[in-house]
């Protein structure tokens, strides 16, 4: 009798043992839906490429020196780690994960995070055990995180272009439209473009509202990227100045003086580069477009910022090949941005 009674008591130790490991499975495979007014990265380093995001008090980062493998630093520059195998971009991340456009074209060798043989698409990476999951099969030329939502304009495995959204749990997918429209920036409502085609004015997705699309205002207009009461742009009519427009009052202001071929912001400083006049160089300059300064000259493109540093990369055909780097401040001097190489 005792013994049938032990046998039944380790069965149901064995149950209740099961039970508790196939919950805690789900839940931990369970991806939480988050605030609508989720960023993903600052909309300037996914224009730029979205080699750097910075999330929690740690920089994520696609390391040029090393096939564009993914790492991951302090943003002091300190305690690196190299995370993958394979070449990322577009990288954004809240919570518990990062989103990313890999390729396996661009292959370093292990099996860190992104061994998973010739495949490329977009994948949602859990930060705790580098678990990946394929989201989309496609190559996209922007991809901003937006609330629970990826909002991407790319060409699918079977060909098909043009901008889609697809939720973070894969579980609602939609097509907004067959251009190649390229979403810029999002405030935690409005997701902003340029229109595609014979109408480059600059456009806007009320995203608690089915995506419904309005005209903000009309010009020729690229890279459009809201900071709080304004857009920033590039005015292509104007001779590719930088310029903004108050979304309160309707005022214009051209801002630059110069033409500019990219930019990005972190809100308190401009960094654009300029290649149009015998001094071609980076520079930054106040959100109103005052106290411009020289950075360094040349010819540069790739300009990320997080909250200790600016990184931007020499001009090079086919994409970035090194990095340069200065604090943030600008207080200290331009030199070349090294991370140590090493295995996952």
């Amino acid at each position: 009798m005792q013994n049938r009674l032990k046998i039944i008591l380790v069965s149901l130790a064995i149950l209740i043992i099961a039970a508790v490991a196939i919950v805690y499975s789900v839940l931990s495979d369970r991806i939480p839906l988050n605030d609508s007014s989720v960023t993903g990265n600052l909309p300037g380093n996914l224009l730029n490429g979205g080699y750097f995001c910075e999330l929690d008090g740690t920089v994520y980062f696609s390391n040029v020196s090393d096939s564009n493998t993914l790492y991951r630093m302090k943003p002091d520059e300190s305690d690196f780690k190299r995370l993958g195998s394979m070449g990322v971009s577009q990288i954004s991340g809240y919570g518990k994960f990062l989103y990313f456009f890999m390729d396996s074209s661009q292959y370093t060798s292990g099996k860190g995070l992104g061994y998973i043989g010739n495949n490329y698409g977009i994948y949602r990476c859990r930060i705790r055990d580098n678990k990946m999951n394929l989201m989309e099969r496609c190559r996209p030329r922007t991809m901003l995180l937006c609330g629970s939502y990826l909002y991407f304009s790319g060409t699918g495995e079977d060909g098909d272009t043009g901008m889609y959204k697809l939720r973070i749990d894969k579980k609602d997918r939609k097509k907004l439209s067959d251009s190649m429209i390229i979403p810029t920036g999002y405030d935690g409502r409005y997701l902003f473009f340029a229109g595609a085609g014979g109408d480059p004015s600059v456009y806007y997705l009320n995203t608690s509202l089915n995506d419904m699309e309005s005209r903000l205002f009309v010009g020729s207009v690229s890279s459009p990227i809201p900071v709080g009461d304004y857009i920033y742009f590039i005015d292509n009519a104007a001779g590719y100045r930088l310029c903004r427009y108050n979304r309160t009052t309707g005022a214009l202001d051209r801002i630059g003086s110069e033409r500019i071929d990219l930019f990005n912001t972190n809100g308190n400083y401009i960094w654009y580069a300029t290649s149009a006049d015998t001094t071609p160089a980076l520079r930054r300059m106040r959100m109103d477009g005052s106290n411009v300064e020289t950075i360094v000259e040349g010819v540069y493109n790739s300009i990320h910022v997080t909250s200790r540093f600016v990184y931007f990369a020499p001009y090079t055909e086919g994409g970035p090949t090194s990095m340069l780097h200065i604090p943030v401040n600008a207080l200290g001097p331009v030199s070349y941005f090294s991370p140590p190489l090493g295995e996952s």
